[in-house]
C-alpha cells in the first residue's frame, strides 16, 4: 500500500511535467491530503463511492432505544466505532438464535408518524439520524430485553495524515483517487489547463468501475401494512 506522501506526490505527476525526482514541498503535500481527505467525506455523503461495507454487531440492553456510530476519537465512546455510518444496507435483530429484520424508514415518515413514547417490545423499525461526526441510529420500539443489532453498512474513512497510508481502502480503489484527487488539485494550483481530455476519459473510465465494484444500496424491505403508531405497537408491546 502507498503511503500518503506517495500517493499525493503521484496524483501531483498526472497534472505536472516537472521532475520526477524533484521532492514535493510541503505546502503541496499539505494542499493534496486536505483534497483527499475531503473527497473521502464527501464520498460518505450518500456511501456510493465507498466500495466495502462491513457487517458489525453491537449489544442492545433492554430499555436502550438508540445505538450510535462515529469514530473511536469522539466522546463519549460511540457504540459503534467502525466510524460514521454513511450507509445501511441491511440491518437486524438476534436473540437466542433467531434473527429479526428491522424496516428502514425515512427520517420525515418517523417524524410525521412517532407521537407517543414507544413501548418496549421488539424493536421494529430502525431511523438514521446523520449528525456532523457521529450517526444516531434509532430503535423503534424500545427494547425490552436484550438484543444483539448487526448492521452490514458502508463507514466514512478517518481523515489521513502524512504519515498515513492508504490502509483501509481496497487496493484497486486507488487508481480511482489519483485520478480524482489531482482532478481537484489542478483546480486548486491554477492548473485547470493541465487536466486534459484524456485524463478526463481515464478519470470517467474509473469512477465508472467504481460504482460497479460498490455494493448497492438495499432497500431493507418487510410488511410495512402496520404504521408506527398502529398495531404493530400494541403486538411489539406484549
Amino acid at each position: 500500500m502507498s503511503t500518503v506522501r506517495e500517493f499525493i506526490d503521484q496524483s501531483y505527476r498526472l497534472i505536472s511535467a516537472s521532475n520526477p525526482y524533484t521532492p514535493l514541498r510541503d505546502g503541496d503535500l499539505q494542499l493534496g491530503i486536505r483534497v483527499l481527505n475531503q473527497l473521502l467525506s464527501s464520498y460518505a455523503a450518500t456511501g456510493l463511492m465507498i466500495t466495502i461495507a462491513n457487517t458489525v454487531s453491537v449489544p442492545i440492553a433492554a430499555g436502550q432505544t438508540e445505538v450510535t456510530s462515529g469514530p473511536a476519537t469522539f466522546l463519549p465512546l460511540p457504540d459503534i466505532t467502525e466510524g460514521r455510518v454513511a450507509n445501511i444496507e441491511v440491518a437486524w435483530l438476534n436473540l437466542t438464535g433467531v434473527d429479526y429484520p428491522l424496516i428502514h424508514v425515512s427520517k420525515s415518515e418517523y417524524l410525521n408518524s412517532w407521537k407517543y413514547e414507544p413501548l418496549l417490545g421488539l424493536p421494529r423499525y430502525i431511523v438514521v439520524f446523520e449528525e456532523t461526526e457521529i450517526t444516531r441510529i434509532r430503535l423503534y420500539p424500545g427494547a425490552s430485553q436484550g438484543f444483539t443489532l448487526f448492521l452490514r453498512a458502508k463507514f466514512q474513512a478517518t481523515a489521513l495524515t502524512s504519515n498515513s497510508t492508504i490502509n483501509g481502502l481496497p487496493g484497486y480503489y486507488e487508481r480511482f483517487l489519483l485520478f480524482a484527487a489531482a482532478k481537484d488539485i489542478a483546480l486548486y494550483k491554477g492548473r485547470a489547463d493541465a487536466w486534459t481530455d484524456k485524463l478526463e476519459a481515464s478519470y470517467r473510465e474509473s469512477k465508472d468501475i467504481m460504482e460497479a465494484a460498490s455494493e448497492v444500496n438495499l432497500a431493507i424491505n418487510g410488511d410495512r401494512s402496520s404504521m408506527l403508531n398502529g398495531a404493530w405497537r400494541v403486538r411489539s408491546g406484549v
